[in-house]
């Protein structure tokens, strides 16, 4: 009773109604406009694609609510039946009979869930996502259900005498529409209830609109104006299975399978026949093959479209990755493995941009070359490990130091240059001697329980007139860097003019 109580006040409860209403619902419009004349069954059973949708929605707890829904469909038919044939009571006994079809139709939603949710565990997503979950949708969730419970039920009603029997070649098509009836429902209603749980069902109502109405139009002229005016449905069709896809084309196939239903159970269209078991076999002979072709349009669409998704996003993704792979290899082009600063082929185009734009605009550059003192004793005290660990703490210091402008470069081996754009001769001997002293008070490292510490020599070379070429500017930055070796190491000098050295 808790249970119950639980479940009642529950949003699962709401859900449950909701689908039993609509069970309901459309179980009596069926009745009501599609049943067929002077018969107890409807040509078109849409309730046992709703019997469906409640078994999947709700598991265990929809049996219940198929069972009560179907049996309030039924009781009524045999009610009317009882009451014609003048047998005391009639409603108790019609309640009875109407549980047994009711029971019959409950079996026949959980085997097409079953088969569902077993085609799921096979290939691990839901029914109707690719053409070639058709033919098990059709057979084992569509036809095969209907089949078993709908044969089970045809001998029901014949040995009740709820139908009459007019001869076995009369009972077997009476048999035939009533199996026709319910794998149509479950064909037409379980696409759209795909649709819908995918969330592409509420994106597609909006813009296929215009469409349905084309559709309505087009089916009511066919059945009501000129029966062959149903032909014009083909291209309309063919449109929303493109465009649309599955989500459109369930829509569109709900709206003609229940006009030309109800057109012909009122006795219009180009389906008649002077028998009206052949009337309404006919009817499923157009109607069934529309479907099957369109259902397969549409996943093939939807087939389509994903793939063109996929490569979109593999050529994203690999359009990403070669950019990637670009700029890696960039890098290795214009950086020193090493230490991570730029290299000397970077350094050197820089510079030859810097040059001209310096002598086009009459701006003053210069250039500082910096060797690390007794860097030779590092690596043979201490290892190549450790001066590895030197030259990256060097390459630190001195990026941290830099403005944006400059441009810091590894030269080769423990000598370094440093681009100083629109700085004069005696600006860039401020600059060398703040950097001397930055590494003087900071480069050091821990080696092996050893500190290591280390200096710089600095060369200043200013950028002159009559310097042909960056060459010339770094021989004179060069011979000013050994000059400070020569006189002491850890300071920086400053070069010679160019002038000098032609005059020698």
């Amino acid at each position: 009773m808790k249970q119950a109580l639980t479940f009642l006040t529950s949003p699962k409860a709401a859900k449950a109604f909701l689908l039993l209403v609509l069970y309901l619902g459309i179980g009596f419009l069926s009745i009501q406009f599609a049943m067929l004349p002077s018969e107890n069954f409807a040509v078109i059973w849409f309730a046992a694609g709703c019997g469906l949708v409640l078994i999947l929605e709700l598991g265990k707890t929809g049996i219940p609510f198929v069972l009560a829904g179907s049996a309030i469909l039924n009781t009524p038919t045999y009610y009317v039946f009882l009451s014609h044939a003048g047998m005391n009571h009639a409603l108790p006994l019609s309640i009875i009979l109407g549980l047994i079809p009711a029971a019959i139709d409950t079996w026949q939603a959980v085997m097409a869930a079953n088969a569902w949710k077993a085609f799921i565990e096979k290939n691990h997503h839901p029914p109707l996502q690719t053409p070639g979950d058709l033919p098990y949708f059709w057979q084992k969730i569509c036809f095969m259900p209907a089949l078993i419970s709908m044969t089970l039920w045809h001998l029901l009603l014949s040995c009740s005498n709820t139908i009459p029997y007019n001869g076995l070649f009369s009972n077997l098509q009476q048999m035939l529409l009533l199996i026709l009836g319910d794998t149509a429902g479950i064909f037409v209603i379980t696409p759209i209830y795909a649709s819908w749980k995918s969330g592409a069902l509420r994106n597609i109502i909006r813009p296929a609109s215009p469409y349905f109405a084309t559709i309505l139009l087009i089916v009511g002229l066919g059945f009501m104006v000129h029966n062959y005016l149903m032909m014009l449905v083909l291209p309309v069709l063919l449109l929303i299975a493109i465009h649309f896809k599955l989500a459109g084309t369930s829509i569109a196939l709900f709206i003609v399978f229940t006009l030309s239903a109800i057109g012909t159970v009122f006795q219009t269209g180009p389906f008649l026949h002077n028998n009206l078991m052949i009337t309404f076999i006919n009817l499923q002979l157009f109607l069934f093959p529309l479907g099957l072709t369109l259902h397969y349009l549409a996943l093939l669409q939807e087939l389509l479209s994903r793939s063109q998704m996929q490569l979109e996003s593999e050529v994203a993704s690999r359009t990403e990755a070669l950019a990637a792979a670009n700029l890696r290899l960039e890098e290795l082009v214009t950086t020193d493995e090493l230490t991570g600063v730029a290299n000397r082929r970077e350094w050197q185009r820089r510079c030859d941009e810097a040059i001209t734009y310096a002598r086009r605009y009459q701006q003053p550059l210069s250039i500082l070359l910096i060797d690390i003192d007794h860097f030779k004793n590092v690596n043979d005290h201490h290892g190549h490990l450790a001066g590895d660990l030197i030259l990256k703490e060097l390459c630190r210091i001195c990026t941290t130091e830099l403005r944006a402008t400059d441009s810091f470069a590894r030269w080769g081996g423990e000598e370094f240059v440093l681009l100083l754009p629109g700085t004069t001769q005696a600006e860039a001997m401020l600059a060398g001697n703040k950097l001397r002293l930055a590494v003087e008070e900071q480069a050091q490292i821990e080696f092996e329980n050893k500190n290591i510490r280390i200096t710089i020599s600095i060369g200043v070379a200013m950028l002159e007139d009559t310097d042909p070429s960056l060459d010339c500017l770094l021989n004179r930055a060069d011979q000013a860097m050994y000059a400070a070796k020569a006189a002491g190491r850890n300071q920086v000098q400053c070069a010679l003019s160019s002038a000098y050295f032609a005059s020698r």
